[in-house]
């Protein structure tokens, strides 16, 4: 009887661990990103006329993840990535007090995320990478469990070491200051965020039509499909007469 019941507990046990793997795994799933494969072959790095893609937002600004997770993405999703240097400028409206602390639009939470990113674009230059962390995070912020963060390293195959080292030594704070500076010079300067810029050119209002103007810019003789695929609108003003909800710099806490 003793041996049942140990083989009982046995294949109760281990079904157990199973299940708990299983739940694991279906987590790290439903935290992943998945992008196309990109290839050296696909990846025209050497595109002379790439076009300029700049996004200064801030984490935890909800019309900033939902820009990144709901339209930024497609960049990853066609054959733009192609013919775009896109960078990521994570600062915002945050702001600097004379004795170098900082107010965070979204409290502390957010002066920590935006470090944390800012060191993630630092530790995996290739914007594929980054993104796809990024990416991981705000969409994260969309389902309102902004602190599960952690999880995109082990979701998406990153080791935390390099982000943890960067966060802790003072380079995060170092590149966050950079950041601070570059959206400080912005001209025009930013009024909210999501701010987007296209060759130098801000698209303020007009920003989620930022794929009709990186097809208008682009020079190159090869047109990507996504620019054949759709027939864009553009507001050569860059202003629409509904603006898209954003966020000012007017909220910041003080």
């Amino acid at each position: 009887m003793a041996s049942h019941r140990q083989v009982f507990r046995f294949i109760l046990t281990s079904s157990l661990a199973i299940v708990w793997l299983i739940s694991q795994a279906d987590l790290a799933s439903s935290k992943s990103v998945h992008f196309p494969n990109i290839s050296s072959q696909d990846y025209d790095s050497q595109n002379e006329n790439r076009v300029n893609l700049s996004v200064y937002y801030e984490s935890l600004c909800p019309y900033c993840a939902n820009f990144i997770v709901n339209h930024l993405v497609k960049i990853f999703q066609t054959d733009l990535l192609n013919i775009v240097n896109l960078r990521l400028v994570p600062w915002g409206n945050t702001q600097i007090r004379s004795n170098d602390s900082w107010i965070c639009q979204h409290g502390i939470d957010e002066c920590q995320l935006d470090v944390t990113e800012a060191c993630a674009i630092n530790a995996w230059p290739r914007v594929e990478a980054h993104f796809k962390f990024i990416y991981c995070v705000e969409r994260l912020h969309l389902m309102n469990t902004h602190a599960d963060w952690p999880s995109c390293y082990a979701a998406n195959g990153f080791d935390p070491k390099p982000i943890d080292d960067c966060y802790n030594n003072g380079l995060g704070y170092q590149l966050e200051k950079a950041y601070a500076d570059e959206t400080a010079t912005l001209n025009p300067q930013h009024r909210f965020v999501p701010w987007v810029v296209v060759d130098n050119f801000p698209l303020q209002e007009d920003f989620e039509n930022f794929i009709g103007y990186i097809c208008k810019a682009y020079r190159g003789e090869e047109i990507p499909n996504a620019c054949r695929s759709t027939s864009f609108e553009i507001n050569s003003f860059a202003i629409e007469t509904s603006t898209p909800q954003v966020c000012t710099r007017d909220e910041v806490k003080t």
